[in-house]
């Protein structure tokens, strides 16, 4: 009968194991870090405005300064997850910051679905609206006694 030790065979066995998952990480880390790098580089063109129109329910739209900044935006994101993945791979780190990187991808797709003439209506945009809706209301309003 051969005789085994068995702290050698665990040993081996665990040197095994971490080689493993040193390579495997290194593969999921490098896959990550292109895929990131694409969204990066495709995010930081319509940020700059290297892409001036995006197709819409089927049409060619101009892409406005606004969405100019959402994409901005996103391409930040990309950047921080891209830093997070490079400098130490924890994975809910990367996990929650794929989770901004995903919740700004949804923001601009639900711009993006809204017609051009149907943008939302910020109050900024026209400050004569607003001291119009202002008087209007404290008229109608009856005054506290």
């Amino acid at each position: 009968m051969v005789k085994v030790s068995l702290n050698r065979y665990i040993s081996r066995r665990m040197k095994t194991l971490r080689i493993e998952v040193e390579a495997d990480t290194r593969r999921i880390r490098e896959k990550a870090l292109n895929i990131l790098e694409e969204i990066f580089k495709a995010a930081a063109r319509m940020a700059k405005g290297e892409i001036e129109h995006q197709r819409r329910n089927g049409k060619m739209v101009h892409v406005n300064l606004k969405e100019r900044r959402m994409w901005l935006r996103l391409a930040e994101q990309a950047a921080q997850t891209i830093k997070v993945i490079a400098s130490n791979f924890n994975e809910q780190e990367v996990n929650h910051q794929l989770t901004e990187l995903e919740k700004l991808i949804n923001e601009i797709n639900t711009e993006s679905r809204q017609p051009a003439d149907k943008q939302p209506h910020h109050p900024t945009s026209s400050k004569t609206e607003t001291k119009q809706e202002t008087s209007s209301t404290q008229k109608t309003q009856p005054k506290p006694t």
